[in-house]
């Protein structure tokens, strides 16, 4: 297979690549990268600056293709053959691109969803051989060579199959478990840079039994350990961590008082520096799916309440609402680079109604900058990131 041109056809084009560093000015307050079907912005943000990763929507099934905005926009590079493909996820060069897939594109003969690695746009190579055929939701490290997902397979031989765990694939392709207990672990994720692992499981840490409350654990990814974070008596779930630590999770408990199932999803930060926590949201109708980014010597938390897109400088003290023209936003994350939010909504952002499915979108804050909105967070037990 080849790259190949207009995919899906694009109401904005950029052909000319910017200057190093100039691509705010160059590039338009909006681009649309899918026009038609229902496309999710995979689970964890593109780690670099140039390219990112999608499963769009191709016949029946799903198509991962990888996207370099500054480059052509238009053009949308096919990584293996369209199928039952989810959850992509890219490395930092753009190079590699991890994603689940039940159609054994490699004729191994493994049953079920299993992972490979796209190398090339042509070439895929196996990740998991996993006789449960459980294998999915892969996150890669800045190389694509530490890779962690969830399996229910007992891979590491502890004589639990058929409970979901965390574990971390290894450069060398040896596979360690990085989740412990009989609670179902799952949503792991990684800080390039300072080599932590996070991920949410419902397993007592001390006796391992299955607690049925999700809540966070972080910890290191060389050697796939971890220790739980949150002990709330509300569910703690989907992690995001930024590339130099900082970690975003939602959290039905009231993490910052007595731990109480408020039954309501709020945003929270946590500094492992500091050992701080932040509570970033206290909305009514909730707030779900955070998103975390370094921008400059601040923070952006993205996160999406009641449909609408937003996001918080941690250091700035100001949140912000990205305007869609209405409709549902799914999520919204701060991807290639610190001018930039990709977003998947049904709200048209060039204008007219909502779009029956939900499409990809870019939007440069340099030209199309967000509204203030009220909103302070609420640092405990004391601030742990000073103000700007």
């Amino acid at each position: 297979m080849t790259s190949a041109r207009g995919l899906l056809p694009l109401a904005l084009v950029f052909a000319v690549a910017a200057p190093a560093g100039a691509h705010h000015r160059q590039t338009p307050p909006v681009l649309q990268f899918t026009t038609s079907g229902d496309t999710p912005l995979p689970r964890a943000s593109a780690q670099g600056t140039k390219v990112f990763t999608l499963a769009v929507q191709s016949g029946t099934g799903k198509q991962v293709i990888t996207i370099s905005p500054f480059r052509d926009p238009d053009l949308q590079v096919p990584v293996g053959a369209p199928g039952n493909n989810v959850d992509p996820a890219i490395s930092f060069n753009g190079k590699r691109v991890a994603f689940a897939t039940n159609d054994d594109p490699l004729h191994l003969g493994m049953p079920g969803e299993q992972l490979v690695l796209g190398v090339s746009p042509t070439t895929l190579v196996p990740l998991t051989q996993d006789a449960s055929g459980t294998s999915t939701n892969p996150v890669v490290d800045t190389a694509g060579l530490f890779i962690a997902f969830e399996s229910a397979g007992d891979l590491a031989g502890t004589g639990h199959p058929g409970i979901l765990q965390v574990y971390v694939r290894q450069p060398d392709g040896s596979v360690q478990q990085a989740s412990t207990g009989l609670g179902t672990s799952r949503n792991a994720v990684l800080s390039p840079k300072k080599h932590r692992l996070a991920f949410e499981s419902t397993s007592d840490p001390t006796t391992g039994a299955d607690t049925g409350i999700s809540q966070i654990w972080l910890g290191d990814l060389i050697d796939a350990s971890a220790a739980r974070l949150t002990a709330g008596l509300g569910q703690s779930r989907n992690p995001a961590l930024s590339d130099d630590g900082v970690l975003a999770v939602e959290s039905t408990a009231n993490l910052a008082d007595n731990g109480a199932d408020t039954g309501v999803s709020q945003i929270f930060t946590y500094d492992p520096k500091s050992q701080t926590f932040a509570q970033i949201t206290n909305d009514a109708g909730g707030c779900t799916l955070p998103g975390v980014s370094k921008v400059k010597r601040d923070w952006r938390i993205t996160f999406v309440c009641s449909g609408l897109p937003y996001y918080y400088m941690l250091r700035a003290d100001q949140r912000f609402q990205v305007q869609t023209g209405g409709g549902v936003t799914q999520r919204i994350l701060g991807e290639m680079g610190i001018h930039f939010l990709i977003l998947s909504t049904t709200g048209n952002l060039l204008g007219g109604g909502p779009t029956p499915g939900k499409q990809v979108y870019m939007v440069n804050l340099f030209k199309r900058p967000a509204d203030p909105v009220p909103g302070l967070a609420h640092w405990f037990p004391t601030r742990g990131i000073p103000p700007l």
